[in-house]
């Protein structure tokens, strides 16, 4: 079932995504493309240690999940109206683990994740770090 209409979501909703904001972490992988609509995981309210706190407990073994919790050092974080003036949009998706799940997506799906398009939106997140316990 596709994710619901990102309508509800106030301007002011933090979203967070782990890793940072960095062009190359904005980067469609070919799993993300083939999501109906394309789009990259991030978590929506909270400030970037919550973000990244959520990710560590929901994947807590620090040797199987390595390049989650070293994803999770840094954390971009940006609000909703930022990512659509920059040209995305914010859709809610929530799973088992991550209730407050989303996607964010483009209206020219996998062909609006170009790198002038990520440029724009790479501006509209800051990074924090966030380091391990």
């Amino acid at each position: 079932m596709p994710p619901e209409s990102g309508v509800g979501l106030t301007p002011e909703t933090a979203v967070c995504r782990i890793g940072g904001g960095s062009i190359a972490n904005l980067r469609l992988k070919p799993a993300q493309e083939a999501l109906r609509p394309p789009g990259f995981s991030v978590l929506l309210g909270g400030a970037p240690g919550d973000a990244a706190e959520q990710m560590r407990q929901a994947f807590p073994d620090p040797r199987k999940f390595a390049r989650l919790h070293l994803l999770a050092e840094t954390v971009g974080t940006a609000t909703v109206a930022a990512i659509r003036a920059a040209g995305f949009d914010v859709l809610p998706d929530p799973s088992t683990k991550f209730p407050n799940h989303a996607r964010i997506i483009n209206p020219g799906g996998v062909a609006g994740f170009s790198d002038a398009n990520l440029e724009r939106l790479a501006r509209a997140f800051t990074d924090t770090p966030t380091p391990g316990r």
